[in-house]
């Protein structure tokens, strides 16, 4: 599973695709996560909790939204998205990693 799992602000997880440097899944319970993660064949509850794995392989948010870029959204979506899931520091953000929208538009 190329990408990584962090707690949004609002309290819900997202995966964060290191491929296309966006969110894949956002919102989601903690149920919905383990579903998720069962379905990728990332977890076996047999072997592992849920929050056993968390313990191990979750992420800072902080961290995770450093993967966000535009291979896959827009520069305008991905700051929607942030501020959608509560990160309070969206615009600081999006200014440090605006260059990878721009070097972006350069190539077309």
């Amino acid at each position: 599973m190329p990408g990584l799992i962090a707690k949004q602000p609002n309290s819900l997880y997202c995966r964060i695709s290191t491929v296309v440097e966006a969110p894949t899944h956002d919102n989601m319970t903690k149920e919905e996560l383990e579903d998720l993660l069962i379905t990728q064949r990332s977890l076996d509850i047999n072997l592992v909790a849920l929050d056993q794995w968390l313990a191990v392989y979750e992420v800072d948010f902080n961290v995770a939204i450093e993967q966000l870029g535009s291979a896959c959204s827009t520069f305008e979506e991905t700051k929607e998205w942030l501020e959608e899931v509560g990160y309070q520091q969206a615009d600081v953000l999006m200014e440090k990693i605006a260059y990878k929208w721009d070097e972006w538009e350069e190539d077309k």
